[in-house]
């Protein structure tokens, strides 16, 4: 499910609760309500990236992958980032944050480690974005999305702040009698405004002089490097980052500076060797594959991102992470997504991939257990039909006798059957209507194009409107055939969606385009437009600002009241599916966005 102004888990679940219909004169007995405290996401994971290209593996199920909105959230929450008022857009905290908290320890323990007196011709080396200049608003800018048009401009507008710490960082060890370099992936053409990006945010010495120059940073295809040997790491094809870096960091040491240590934010800003020590800073937003050279240090094969995490999916870890690289990495996940989804170019395949694999599995343990709960609720409501009418029938006859009672005694023991068929008649009730409940976006309409290829998994209620006025949105793999299914086992169809009432109809005509043919508008829910009332039968508060789980379950209790008895709610996100209102839950897998 996904609505406009979102706030965006993965995991395929399914919670049953068994429906029993007794025997003899009682009603039947609907299940118990579902456990809402179950309905958790994941909060550990395990993602294996390969450090030589950032793939991990597809894994099995949705609900081993890191929800990427999740992941976003908790990152903001790292670098303590607030939305702009003006722009909409974050904006990280330059003076406070779990992510400053843990530069200070890095670069205490520098200063710590490194001789407070410079051996002579000791060097170190640094990466210039998120090592000396911090890209996150940058990253945020363009939605982790990279563009480099808009890199371009940033560079040209001298726009990056300095990394929180490092040019006092910085400054110390030039004073110490260390030689200071930079090495960037930066073109050659972003030279001088890189140096004068530097030198603007601070990065001078304690007489103001520039520490950085043309003389000591080394931009990608710097002449100064001069021609690098492009086939080190087995690719003869282009030149990788290890390849580039490692080429500047030997040209130093060409001159006669012994690099005592390499400081980036990424492993393959370190790989490569030239340089005794390594230091890594966290970088969570994303991740430059690159594979190694030959030759290169053993330890090379250590330089690698952790392979569990924790995580919880309001953000809120991102205050207690041990470090940003505890944090999924943006750009793995992406891969791992696209993995799980066969979507190599952000196009999900429609035929063959983990996700449907996942799917056909658990519709097929689904479909028997709604089916059966269908024809045992329209079996119940026969069965209380037989036993009202049989009662009735009963009763009349105990009139009939009541009336034709010539003694004192037969009147009364005929007035007594009365009174109890009475009785018993009032306590017998039609148990409601079977039915079924399905949301739309990734329950019954497949969004994935949407979120990948044309947002890149930032969310865009514009675009969002017109694919859906537009019809654009492809089947759920698998779920007309179970909507038919539950439909022809005896249960009304209901749809219950956060799309907005404007864009009922046309969610009507995408569903019936694929191949349902059991919504009917006036069993589809949709929310009301921003500003207007919503419904009577829902209760927001004086705001009249619903949460997804206020809406839904209070929408679920509506459609009961009409009758209904919802014995399956269907949904890709766990607030489709808490508060109640239903026998059974549903939950198909979305890693691609969290709605809480």
């Amino acid at each position: 499910m996904r609505i406009s102004g979102r706030t965006g888990l993965p995991v395929l679940v399914a919670t049953t609760v068994a429906l029993a219909v007794l025997a003899g004169g009682s009603a039947p007995t609907w299940a118990a309500p579902v456990d809402d405290s179950t309905l958790t996401p994941k909060t550990q994971f395990t993602m294996s990236v390969n450090p030589y290209d950032g793939t991990v593996a597809a894994p099995a199920s949705g609900a081993d992958i890191p929800n990427i909105d999740s992941v976003k959230s908790t990152i903001r929450t790292y670098y303590n980032a607030a939305k702009d008022a003006g722009t909409g857009l974050w904006v990280s905290n330059k003076t406070t944050s779990p992510y400053i908290t843990e530069l200070g320890g890095i670069q205490q323990g520098i200063l710590a480690d490194l001789p407070a007196t410079a051996p002579a011709d000791s060097a170190v080396v640094f990466d210039v974005d998120a090592t000396l200049l911090s890209d996150f608003d940058f990253e945020e800018a363009t939605h982790y999305n990279y563009d480099s048009t808009v890199a371009d401009q940033w560079v040209a507008d001298h726009r990056y702040p300095a990394v929180a710490g490092m040019p006092a960082l910085v400054r110390t060890l030039e004073a110490r009698g260390y030689d200071v370099y930079g090495v960037t992936g930066r073109p050659f053409a972003q030279e001088d405004d890189t140096v004068a990006n530097l030198t603007e945010q601070g990065y001078t010495t304690a007489g103001s002089t520039p520490i950085f120059d043309n003389a000591n940073l080394f931009t990608k295809e710097d002449p100064a490097v001069g021609t690098v040997d492009c086939t080190t790491d087995g690719n003869p094809a282009s030149c990788s980052t290890v390849e580039r870096k490692a080429a500047a960091r030997s040209h130093i040491e060409s001159g006669g500076d012994n690099i005592v240590l390499n400081v980036g934010d990424q492993w393959s800003d370190l790989m490569g060797g030239f340089a005794v020590d390594t230091v890594k800073l966290p970088n969570p937003t994303y991740f430059l594959a690159s594979p190694d050279i030959a030759g290169a240090p053993s330890d090379d094969a250590l330089m690698k991102p952790p392979t569990a995490y924790t995580m919880k999916p309001d953000g809120s870890s991102g205050t207690t992470v041990a470090s940003g690289d505890a944090i999924p990495n943006l750009d793995p996940l992406r891969k791992e997504i696209r993995a799980y989804y066969n979507a190599p170019a952000g196009l999900a395949n429609r035929s063959s991939s983990s996700y449907i694999t996942e799917l056909a599995g658990l519709q097929d343990s689904w479909g028997a257990k709604v089916e059966q709960a269908c024809e045992n609720g329209t079996a119940a409501i026969k069965a209380a039909k037989a036993r009202i009418a049989a009662t009735e029938s009963d009763l009349a006859q105990a009139k009939k006798q009541l009336a034709h009672a010539k003694t004192k005694k037969a009147k009364a023991k005929a007035r007594k059957e009365v009174k109890r068929l009475q009785a018993k008649l009032r306590t017998l009730k039609v148990p409601g209507k079977p039915a079924a409940v399905f949301d739309a976006d990734d329950t019954t309409l497949w969004t994935y194009d949407m979120e990948d290829k044309a947002m890149g998994f930032n969310f865009d209620p514009a675009l969002q409107d017109t694919w859906v006025q537009d019809e654009r949105f492809a089947a759920v793999p698998g779920m007309p055939e179970l909507v038919a299914d539950v439909a022809d086992a005896g249960c009304t169809v209901f749809g219950l969606t956060g799309r907005s009432n404007s864009q009922k109809y046309a969610t009507l005509g995408n569903l019936a385009k694929v191949g349902y043919s059991d919504f009917r508008a006036n069993r589809y829910f949709t929310k009301w437009n921003s500003g207007a009332q919503p419904p009577a039968y829902i209760d927001c508060g004086s705001d009249n600002t619903c949460s997804t789980i206020e809406y839904k379950s209070q929408t679920r209790k509506h459609i009961e009241a009409g009758g209904y008895k919802i014995v399956g709610n269907f949904g890709d996100q766990f607030s489709d599916l808490i508060g109640g209102y239903a026998n059974r839950v549903f939950k198909l897998p979305n890693p691609t966005y969290y709605l809480p």
